[in-house]
């Protein structure tokens, strides 16, 4: 796994999470720029998978347990789907921007605990 790929990644996603929470504090309504952003965190996490599984093969496997790791990274590929499909549905609501910028806070999280079940937990 790359180091700085997963540390720009867990920053990157903190930045674009408390973006959106800023505009679902506001109240503004769900629109293409967070879908874009829930998006833009769903890829991140894509190539991210990929990198995971490339990795080991070329020899820099975690220093971590590598099932919890995968739990961490199936989890957050499923949060922000999750999240936008709960803000389509719930279209009642003033609260659709908020609920998809929390769901990138969360993923920002587990990319973080990522980094660190693969680089610096030891086994």
């Amino acid at each position: 796994m790359i180091d700085w790929l997963m540390l720009a990644q867990a920053i990157g996603l903190a930045a674009i999470g408390v973006a959106v929470v800023i505009v679902g504090l506001l109240r503004k309504p769900f629109n293409d720029w967070i879908l874009g952003a829930a998006a833009l965190t769903l890829l991140t996490l894509v190539v991210q998978a990929v990198a995971s599984i490339v990795a080991p093969l070329m020899g820099a496997g975690p220093t971590g347990d590598l099932f919890e790791y995968w739990v961490y990274l199936i989890s957050a590929l499923l949060i922000p789907p999750a999240a936008v499909m709960w803000a389509l549905i719930d279209k009642k609501s003033e609260w659709q921007s908020l609920i998809v910028g929390i769901a990138i806070l969360a993923v920002a999280v587990m990319a973080y605990r990522m980094h660190q079940i693969w680089f610096v937990q030891v086994a």
